[in-house]
């Protein structure tokens, strides 16, 4: 089974993952956890420095956050072939921090438009349940600020906000779990729990 937790920076992703995983694995099943937007962060830095041959030129930063959004699909195949796929073929409960949907939504704000029709997202599988832990802007802002002052890349009041925007539109149409990510952890896995323990027998 394949299990994505999807959501804003701040909504506790993290935390539900590491909480699903606990439980699953008290329960005699074999968890994989899996971050495939996660790329080698000498690349990144790499990727950023790009910017400098043309600070002030729109064109030129574009091309490069193109690039970089192209790049993190294929990040997200390969580690779904040497990762994900061998993990679902042995019977393992694979738990994703993100999948597409954070992907797709989140390169919007950078102006890069993903379409999955093209793109390799489209040759990921499908997850089973996907898990979508909302929560207002402003709370994810404030939990980002408490545990990390100088922020990050998905951090900002209207980064956050877009975001959000775009994942709501997103699962609109889509089969998904929504889960109040304001809620305390306990409660957001018991949440989670209740949908999962119906799909996993062993």
């Amino acid at each position: 089974m394949l299990i994505s937790v999807t959501g804003i920076d701040g909504s506790g992703k993290s935390t539900l993952v590491r909480g699903l995983t606990e439980v699953l694995n008290s329960k005699g099943h074999e968890v994989v956890v899996v971050r495939p937007m996660h790329h080698d962060a000498q690349l990144l830095r790499m990727f950023a420095g790009a910017r400098r041959l043309a600070p002030d030129d729109a064109a030129w930063a574009q091309q490069v956050e193109g690039f970089i959004g192209l790049h993190t699909c294929w990040v997200m195949a390969a580690k779904t072939c040497e990762v994900v796929l061998p993990a679902l073929e042995r019977g393992a409960v694979v738990v994703s921090d993100r999948w597409v949907a954070d992907h797709v939504t989140s390169q919007e704000w950078f102006g890069v438009r993903l379409d999955p029709a093209t793109a390799p997202l489209d040759r990921l599988p499908v997850p089973n349940v996907e898990i979508f832990v909302d929560v207002p802007a402003a709370l994810a802002q404030r939990r980002i600020d408490a545990r990390d002052p100088a922020g990050s890349i998905g951090s900002g009041p209207e980064f956050l906000t877009y975001f959000r925007e775009r994942l709501l539109e997103w699962y609109d149409d889509r089969p998904h779990l929504r889960l109040d990510g304001s809620k305390p952890p306990q409660g957001v896995l018991a949440g989670a729990l209740s949908t999962l323990n119906g799909r996993l027998s062993r």
